[in-house]
């Protein structure tokens, strides 16, 4: 088959289907934004990439209500343009998948109407309590308009689909009932190959100390210093962690910038934390971004390893440090609780409460007989539920069935 990928940050959710279909023979194409927030698309190996939307120029400033729209319609058209160029060119697809985020194929059905389209559903804004005032409750009703107005995009581009899919049930929860009951579920996929327990791991923090497994390793992943992400809360609780135990060694994976909500884009936060924070900075150990094979090692090494997010999409890292077997303590918020038990495979605390998640991360450094089937039962989870494998087959049963 003839494959096209859009994705802003190609390859993104589509990294395994679209080296699967690769591998497979097919002849793939994928589309991406070029580089945004100093991300750009990472190469696949045989896969030609192309960029859209060079020639988008918002007219309105950007703190403007319809800013993110007239951004959205410029680049859905943007995107319609350079598939025409591809049917002019006698490259048509059979098969189209796109991140609804955007919207950007919005109007891909217009330019290869014989195609079958399959649309990644990641997240609908639905201003219930749980996913949108978590962190601040009864927001004003303007906030909530402007929270409605972000799902232009992603219902312009739902609305033509063959196949909805989402990674989570979590996830196709906050779509509107009458949609959600369309979504299937196809996880992304984690290589638990690579994502495993190896006893003999090492760690080298990039100030040269290296950590071996079995040491006292406390580690936190996140893509920033975010909200969103529980990086505060982690702080407060390091900080009670450490006065009581001389030996934590934390190691905090990520930058320092907000990447969700207020303060997007900025190190306000992480600055403000810090300015309050009484961790022991000889015992906390900032990497920043780490190489995929570094942030492999730091979690084979861990502990202990804090995962807490508030009602929102769950992230890469939470699947990944389960599947090497991390004693995972996390949030005990929807998505987490999607896949963690507490007590079975994983440790849970209130977001909120820094002296509960203190004590799951002391229950878990403790380590013994209990900790141990758990970090076994963590792994299982994935293998069973998330893995490479089981993503790979959904999606063929999902796409063999498009083509019955």
């Amino acid at each position: 088959m003839r494959i096209l990928f859009v994705h802003h940050y190609f390859p993104g959710q589509f990294q395994r289907i679209a080296q699967h279909y690769l591998d497979n023979g097919h002849d793939v194409i994928a589309f991406h934004r070029g580089l945004q927030d100093g991300r750009t698309a990472q190469p696949i190996e045989g896969l030609r990439t192309f960029i859209y939307g060079q020639e988008v120029v918002s007219d309105r400033p950007s703190d403007h209500v319809l800013h993110d729209t007239e951004e959205f319609i410029r680049e859905a058209a943007s995107m319609a343009f350079r598939a025409n160029e591809l049917k002019d060119a006698g490259w048509v697809p059979d098969l189209v998948y796109s991140h609804t985020g955007w919207g950007t194929g919005a109007f891909l059905q217009d330019i290869f109407p014989e195609a079958k389209f399959v649309k990644y559903c990641e997240w609908f804004y639905n201003n219930s309590p749980e996913s949108t005032e978590f962190l601040n409750p009864g927001r004003p009703f303007e906030m909530r308009l402007l929270t409605s107005l972000m799902n232009i995009p992603t219902l312009t581009d739902l609305v033509r689909a063959d196949l909805l899919i989402a990674p989570t049930e979590w996830q196709r929860s906050q779509f509107p009932k009458h949609m959600r009951d369309a979504i299937e579920i196809a996880p992304d996929g984690v290589d638990t190959d690579l994502f495993k327990p190896d006893p003999h791991a090492a760690f080298t923090l990039p100030s040269g100390r290296t950590f071996k497994a079995g040491d006292h390793v406390l580690t936190y992943v996140a893509r920033g210093a975010d909200p969103f992400r529980g990086f505060k809360q982690f702080m407060d609780a390091l900080a009670i962690v450490q006065a009581r135990d001389p030996l934590v060694e934390a190691v905090v994976i990520g930058d320092r910038k907000v990447y969700y909500g207020a303060g997007h884009g900025t190190e306000k936060h992480f600055d403000q934390v810090m300015a309050e924070a009484k961790i022991d900075q000889a015992r906390t150990h900032f990497t920043g971004t780490l190489a995929y094979d570094d942030y492999r090692k730091a979690l084979q090494v861990s502990a202990a390893h804090v995962y807490l997010t508030v009602p929102f999409v769950l992230s890469w890292s939470a699947f990944e440090s389960l599947s090497t077997g991390c004693a995972f303590i996390g949030s005990d918020t929807a998505p987490v609780r999607e896949f963690v038990i507490d007590g079975e495979n994983g440790l849970l605390a209130d977001f909120f409460d820094p002296e509960a998640l203190a004590g799951r991360i002391e229950q878990a450094l403790a380590g013994g007989p209990d900790i141990d089937a758990m970090q076994e039962k963590a792994r299982q989870t994935i293998i069973k539920r998330w893995s490479a494998e089981i993503a790979i087959r959904q999606h063929d049963m999902l796409i063999a069935k498009l083509f019955d």
